[in-house]
């Protein structure tokens, strides 16, 4: 469906989980690799013990500038994929005792907040510079609160309002995360559709039927900014360039509601790691208010009006035996240019509405700051 409730929820960049195994790892004596659902991170050796309760912070974290954290001083405070004596690292674990005593903490608990986290988000930076308001960027206390995302929801007044509340924002929760499902569906021998992850601006663009008349929106990953159409961004370009409006009016037919999400790739947008010519556009979503088309069904629908698809790589795809397996599939290259990296794979069942990521390690070593 468009709408999913969910989606109004913050994401938990801390929680407080469980240590599920540890293994040593060759050729060091001072380090090991512990595990906590699906992530693998390397810790002190003799620092934790299996069942430990602790709390574990994700990649792509912010954390601040406190004593505990210093270590991280060097890259920016920021959690991010590294590789230690040939071991991927993912994620941050730390004990108990940095959460405020005199409570008791259960599992999968979102002490985010607690701990002043913010998300490493460069994409909704880039929306913050493009659609804040002129005042923000000379106020030296707003410029500091729209760090945060919760602070950005309720005092950004972009031009066209807020994201539609109706429609699902375009960001698919890590494999690593979703352990429980990835057994049961392994166990039933479920099958799955795999495109590539491509990396660049999720864009969604929408019809909607008010009255007599359809009322066409253009929007980035957080912001609506359907009355700016003279923005000099790659959404409103990108619409205009591929005619989506006239698109979407083909495609609605009878229903009320039709959305397309896709990624915007080229120059200026994350570093055009695919030496892309001005701007292009891979669709991986087409919506119907009851139904979200199979990629497969999608690519035949838009293909007629020249609009691309994400790649499907494997179609009745099993899952492997376990996450480690998994993250290894996702590793190789781009089919938009086989000489980059892909991001990784996002692995689909349409019949259960399963829609999970894969991202490729490599790439993430690879990236730059």
């Amino acid at each position: 469906k468009i709408n999913k409730k969910e989606d109004i929820i913050m994401r938990k960049l801390a929680t407080v989980r469980k240590i599920s195994n540890i293994k040593s790892i060759e050729n060091a004596n001072a380090i090991e690799v512990a595990f906590v659902d699906g992530w693998e991170c390397v810790c002190k050796k003799n620092e934790f013990k299996i069942g430990d309760k602790i709390v574990y912070i994700e990649i792509d974290s912010i954390v601040p500038e406190r004593p505990e954290f210093e270590f991280l001083r060097s890259r920016k405070f920021r959690v991010r994929t590294i590789k230690l004596r040939g071991q991927i690292s993912q994620g941050l674990i730390l004990p108990l005792s940095v959460l405020p005593p005199n409570k008791e903490y259960k599992i999968n608990d979102d002490v985010t907040e607690i701990l002043g986290i913010t998300k490493y988000d460069p994409q909704a930076e880039q929306e913050n510079k493009l659609f804040a308001q002129k005042t923000n960027k000379t106020n030296p206390l707003i410029k500091f609160f729209m760090k945060f995302k919760l602070f950005r929801r309720f005092y950004i007044k972009p031009k066209g309002g807020g994201f539609p509340a109706w429609i699902s924002k375009t960001d698919e929760e890590r494999i690593q995360n979703k352990v429980g499902m990835f057994k049961t569906e392994k166990e039933l021998g479920t099958k799955f559709v795999v495109t590539e992850k491509i990396d660049g601006q999720s864009g969604t663009f929408f019809l909607e039927k008010v009255g007599r008349k359809y009322k066409f929106g253009v929007c980035s990953r957080n912001v609506n900014i359907t009355n700016d159409p003279n923005h000099n961004g790659s959404y409103w370009k990108i619409a205009k360039q591929l005619d989506i409006e006239n698109v979407l009016r083909q495609l609605i037919g009878k229903e009320d509601r039709i959305v397309l999400q896709g990624e915007i790739v080229g120059e200026g947008i994350q570093g055009n790691k695919y030496r892309i010519k001005g701007y292009d556009f891979y669709a991986f979503n087409l919506i119907y208010p009851n139904r979200k088309i199979p990629t497969k069904e999608m690519t035949k629908m838009l293909k007629p009006f020249n609009i691309k698809s994400v790649m499907i790589i494997e179609e009745n795809f099993e899952l492997k035996n376990d996450i480690a397996e998994m993250v290894d599939y996702a590793k190789g290259n781009s089919l938009l240019l086989p000489s980059q990296k892909r991001e990784g794979v996002v692995i689909r069942n349409f019949e259960k509405n399963i829609s999970f990521k894969v991202i490729n390690p490599d790439f993430l070593l690879a990236e730059k700051d």
